[in-house]
């Protein structure tokens, strides 16, 4: 499997995708999903997702099997095709889009790092049983309303 992660990164785990209401226009507002990732001392990120990230994560954390791949699943094969290895996920803070995420794999010439929407870089972390961090400086911020 993988390493730990470094100085600064936080092991979480991956607690689900959850619709969340935002205030908005009409008396129901709009839902969205939101993926909850916590640490061992109970920190909790929520962090806004796209629909296809979130059922992606879904599927993976309940052990679906589905008949055709997914994006993320097609992408977990070219990876073990071309003997790479998802090492850990790496998620911190963006300044204007909210959250990023690296992707660290280990392949033939060493080290390789991806730049990836945060809830694709999980749905494939979940596939390929890698783990997922957060910048402790993610997890010390307050979690509010995001963009």
């Amino acid at each position: 499997m993988a390493h730990g992660g470094e100085a600064g990164e936080v092991q979480v785990e991956v607690v689900g995708v959850f619709e969340q209401r935002s205030a908005g226009e009409g008396e129901e507002g709009l839902t969205r999903p939101v993926l909850v990732l916590r640490d061992a001392a109970q920190r909790e990120l929520h962090m806004p997702v796209g629909s296809c990230e979130a059922l992606a994560v879904h599927l993976a954390l309940s052990r679906q099997l589905i008949p055709r791949p997914l994006t993320h699943d097609l992408a977990l094969r070219i990876l073990e095709r071309l003997s790479a290895e998802i090492q850990r996920v790496v998620i911190a803070r963006h300044p204007i889009d909210g959250y990023q995420s690296v992707i660290y794999l280990k392949a033939s010439e060493g080290e390789v790092v991806l730049p990836a929407q945060p809830g694709d870089a999980v749905a494939i972390a979940l596939r390929a049983d890698a783990p997922v961090y957060v910048t402790e400086e993610t997890l010390s911020q307050p979690t509010g309303d995001e963009q």
